[in-house]
Protein backbone atom coordinates (compact mmCIF):
# COMPACT_ATOMS: atom_id res chain seq x y z
CA UNK A 1 0.00 0.00 0.00
CA UNK A 2 1.29 3.48 -0.69
CA UNK A 3 2.36 5.40 2.43
CA UNK A 4 -0.36 7.98 1.83
CA UNK A 5 -3.19 5.44 1.46
CA UNK A 6 -6.45 6.36 3.13
CA UNK A 7 -6.99 4.58 6.45
CA UNK A 8 -10.19 3.04 5.04
CA UNK A 9 -8.20 1.36 2.26
CA UNK A 10 -5.74 -0.02 4.78
CA UNK A 11 -8.54 -1.32 7.01
CA UNK A 12 -10.13 -3.04 3.99
CA UNK A 13 -6.81 -4.73 3.12
CA UNK A 14 -6.37 -5.86 6.71
CA UNK A 15 -9.94 -7.23 6.85
CA UNK A 16 -9.24 -9.26 3.71
CA UNK A 17 -5.98 -10.50 5.21
CA UNK A 18 -7.76 -11.53 8.40
CA UNK A 19 -10.37 -13.36 6.33
CA UNK A 20 -7.56 -15.24 4.57
CA UNK A 21 -6.04 -16.08 7.95
CA UNK A 22 -9.37 -17.36 9.29
CA UNK A 23 -9.91 -19.52 6.21
CA UNK A 24 -6.43 -21.00 6.44
CA UNK A 25 -6.82 -21.66 10.16
CA UNK A 26 -10.10 -23.48 9.55
CA UNK A 27 -8.85 -25.51 6.61
CA UNK A 28 -10.51 -25.94 3.21
CA UNK A 29 -13.55 -27.99 4.24
CA UNK A 30 -14.55 -25.99 7.31
CA UNK A 31 -13.77 -22.73 5.52
CA UNK A 32 -16.07 -23.66 2.64
CA UNK A 33 -18.81 -24.66 5.08
CA UNK A 34 -18.52 -21.38 6.95
CA UNK A 35 -17.93 -18.92 4.10
CA UNK A 36 -19.30 -20.77 1.06
CA UNK A 37 -18.22 -19.23 -2.21
CA UNK A 38 -16.36 -16.51 -0.29
CA UNK A 39 -13.91 -18.95 1.30
CA UNK A 40 -10.33 -18.01 0.53
CA UNK A 41 -8.83 -21.35 -0.46
CA UNK A 42 -5.63 -20.04 -2.06
CA UNK A 43 -2.51 -21.30 -0.38
CA UNK A 44 0.08 -18.90 -1.72
CA UNK A 45 2.12 -16.70 0.57
CA UNK A 46 0.40 -13.37 1.13
CA UNK A 47 2.37 -10.25 2.00
CA UNK A 48 0.72 -6.92 2.77
CA UNK A 49 3.16 -4.07 2.23
CA UNK A 50 2.55 -1.29 4.74
CA UNK A 51 4.22 0.44 7.65
CA UNK A 52 2.38 -0.67 10.80
CA UNK A 53 4.30 1.69 13.11
CA UNK A 54 3.69 4.66 10.81
CA UNK A 55 -0.01 3.84 10.56
CA UNK A 56 -0.39 3.54 14.31
CA UNK A 57 1.43 6.84 14.80
CA UNK A 58 -0.79 8.63 12.25
CA UNK A 59 -4.04 7.09 13.56
CA UNK A 60 -3.57 6.58 17.32
CA UNK A 61 -7.31 6.65 18.07
CA UNK A 62 -8.43 4.26 15.30
CA UNK A 63 -9.38 1.21 17.36
CA UNK A 64 -10.29 -1.05 14.45
CA UNK A 65 -6.97 -0.35 12.70
CA UNK A 66 -5.06 -1.22 15.87
CA UNK A 67 -7.07 -4.42 16.41
CA UNK A 68 -6.69 -5.59 12.81
CA UNK A 69 -2.96 -4.89 12.70
CA UNK A 70 -2.49 -6.80 15.94
CA UNK A 71 -4.53 -9.78 14.76
CA UNK A 72 -2.73 -10.02 11.43
CA UNK A 73 0.68 -9.66 13.10
CA UNK A 74 -0.11 -12.32 15.73
CA UNK A 75 -1.99 -14.89 13.68
CA UNK A 76 -0.81 -14.38 10.13
CA UNK A 77 2.73 -15.78 10.18
CA UNK A 78 1.48 -19.25 11.20
CA UNK A 79 -0.51 -19.46 7.95
CA UNK A 80 1.89 -17.57 5.67
CA UNK A 81 0.20 -14.15 5.79
CA UNK A 82 2.63 -11.41 6.77
CA UNK A 83 3.09 -7.66 6.91
CA UNK A 84 6.20 -6.06 5.42
CA UNK A 85 7.21 -2.43 5.74
CA UNK A 86 8.76 -2.20 2.29
CA UNK A 87 8.81 -4.09 -0.94
CA UNK A 88 11.86 -6.12 -1.48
Amino acid sequence: MPPDAEVGEVVDQLRRALHTIECRELGPEASTQRFGQFADLGGDRRVIFLDPDGLLARHPEHGELHALLGAVQRRGPAVDVTLAATRG
